[in-house]
């Protein structure tokens, strides 16, 4: 038996969706989630002159999904990152030599991973993983949370890797800035943004596990959070009640790298609508809690727009 604190969770792009690679890099992740396997047992019932209901048990369409929850390091998270959006393009700094921006855009196919989850003596190696999005959250005093939920295609055991774990440090709650229209918003208790890309595991006859990987409905994304209710925060109910499209920006800003440079991550709804805005009655602090989703901006031309900026020089 071993404990559970030394369970490890290790990955690596791969060069063709589904074919397993030896992972070379781990990153820290929180006890929760994780890639769950689900055989999806199928069990045939029949009329065979006996008290009994079933009569035999089949693999159904088996899946290997979960999610892993961890800080929001500002080098590994680029990976998951490139494989929720599908496209990287790495250019130098402004003035600098070492620090790279890093933009991403939506495009297909998308990246995949192969992820190694070592917990305790069951070390499975999980191949084909997509990044199916994830989701991005704020509070006070406590590290920035990322979520990334994960698809796979096969699963097979393995040999622990060498754990190889990244030493830059992760962004927390006081490097946080919340943008509405282009304007700093320090009003802001909480804040989640969260990103779907719709890809999906497609099945055919001739094997249990997926064959075919695509894209149904199309990618999503949508923030909340609380607020503060002042006269800044009280006016965007207005903008709720006429519909107004407001740009909404999640920076985050970490430590000094290069010259003159930071950690950053810049996360960019083009256009924005809310969906909803709430002001409950409490005895405590007056809270407007409010929702919303991007729609795609046809100036800009994308529904999304990141930049990490760090000392990675590609994904």
């Amino acid at each position: 038996m071993s404990a559970g604190i030394q369970s490890q969770i290790s990955f690596k792009k791969e060069t063709q969706w589904g074919t397993a690679v030896v992972p070379d890099k781990s990153i820290a992740v929180r006890p929760s989630g994780g890639i769950i396997n689900k055989p999806n047992v199928q069990l045939i019932p029949a009329v065979k002159g006996l008290l009994a209901k079933n009569h035999n048990a089949i693999k159904g369409k088996v899946s290997y999904e979960g999610d892993f929850t961890m800080d929001t390091f500002a080098d590994y998270v680029g990976y998951f990152l490139l494989c929720a959006l599908g496209t990287d393009s790495p250019a130098l700094h402004s003035g600098e030599s070492t620090v790279y921006d890093h933009v991403y855009t939506e495009s297909v196919p998308k990246p995949s991973l192969t992820i190694e989850q070592a917990i305790g003596e069951n070390v499975r190696r999980y191949a084909g993983c997509l990044v199916t999005g994830f989701k991005l959250s704020a509070k006070p005093g406590e590290m920035v949370e990322l979520v990334a939920s994960i698809m796979a295609k096969t699963q097979a055991t393995a040999t622990e890797i060498t754990g190889a774990f990244s030493t830059v440090k992760a962004f927390d709650h006081t490097q946080v800035q919340v943008k509405i229209g282009g304007s700093v918003i320090g009003e802001f208790e909480n804040f989640e943004l969260e990103y779907k890309n719709g890809s999906e595991m497609v099945y055919a006859l001739g094997s249990a596990e997926p064959s075919y990987k695509d894209i149904n409905g199309g990618s999503q994304v949508t923030f909340k959070g609380d607020v503060y209710l002042d006269s800044t925060t009280a006016a965007k109910i207005a903008n709720l009640l006429s519909n107004t499209h407001e740009a909404v920006e999640i920076v985050i800003t970490g430590g000094a790298i290069g010259n003159a440079a930071a950690y950053v991550l810049d996360i960019q709804i083009p256009e924005g609508v809310y969906t909803a805005m709430d002001s409950k009655i409490t005895a405590d602090h007056n809270l407007l809690s409010i929702s919303g989703e991007g729609i795609y901006n046809v100036s800009a031309g994308k529904l999304l727009a990141v930049t990490l900026t760090n000392l990675v020089t590609a994904y």
